[in-house]
């Protein structure tokens, strides 16, 4: 029988040996870096406006939030719910989110600087909650002992959001990746290893699917190429070979360029006691 945590920690490990020092964690100790990535989020909203949407959010809810980033939902959450607990270690993201918090007046929001992976559940979270959210940060080679370790903490709803599919960057790296490091870009687990990991846990989740706009943008194509060789991990002598592949990518909307894409997403979620803990 198909072990799927496996097959979910050897397509991680895979796609790790292709990513970038731009790709990892440490990027986000950048404040500027940050700024940006919370920036983009607040360009293309529907994400946010999708997760907000479907929580059963009240004022007497505890929430989790799992790789909350620079605050793009732990912020929202805290001005809904009772109290909110962000698990990030990025100090650049939680520096943002500090900034956001303090702005908005916001107390009841308590910030973890530390890997979801290293988190001891009795020092480190005050738990339970009724609601655990990970958007789009399950990036953890053992997603198995990450979910259990979630269910151990909940008293309420697990929520999952991750992809389907490719998304714009990863099909800019299967372009790109082989021309410049002479190799195959390989692509992460997406949700059906996820879905197959909880089936096989005995955890059957009510899913959708949600297909979104992208939308990024450039002062210039040199910018542009400027942060897709950062991904990439590469110098200035692919600045040509970038440029050509990307130049019919964008579009120019008054005085700067605009990246348009599409994702499928796929949001997973489950009432933990309607399932055994381990």
């Amino acid at each position: 029988m198909t072990n799927w945590a496996e097959v979910w920690k050897q397509l991680y490990e895979a796609s790790s040996r292709t990513k970038t020092v731009g790709e990892c964690a440490s990027l986000w100790d950048s404040k500027e870096r940050a700024l940006e990535f919370l920036n983009m989020s607040l360009e293309n909203p529907e994400r946010i406006e999708l997760v907000l949407s479907k929580l059963p959010i009240t004022k007497n809810s505890r929430i989790l939030d799992i790789g909350a980033g620079p605050g793009t939902l732990a912020i929202p959450f805290a001005e809904r719910a009772l109290a909110v607990t962000a698990v990030e270690p990025s100090t650049g993201m939680i520096e943002v989110m500090k900034d956001q918090a303090q702005e908005k007046n916001i107390t009841n929001l308590t910030i973890v600087q530390k890997r979801w992976e290293d988190i001891n559940p009795e020092s480190d979270l005050a738990g339970p909650f009724d609601i655990i959210i990970a958007s789009y940060s399950l990036g953890m080679p053992d997603i198995d002992a990450a979910i259990d370790k979630m269910q151990a903490v909940s008293c309420g709803q697990i929520w999952l959001f991750w992809f389907a599919g490719t998304t714009p960057g990863e099909r800019h790296m299967t372009h790109l990746w082989p021309k410049i490091h002479n190799c195959a870009y390989q692509i992460g687990p997406k949700s059906d290893v996820l879905y197959n990991v909880l089936y096989q846990k005995g955890i059957y989740p009510h899913m959708t699917v949600h297909e979104m706009k992208y939308q990024k943008k450039y002062p210039t194509l040199d910018h542009a190429v400027s942060e897709m060789r950062r991904q990439i991990g590469c110098s200035e002598e692919f600045n040509p070979l970038i440029k050509e592949y990307f130049k019919d990518k964008v579009s120019k909307d008054a005085n700067q360029l605009i990246e348009n894409g599409d994702t499928v997403r796929v949001c997973m979620w489950w009432d933990t006691n309607q399932f055994p803990k381990n």
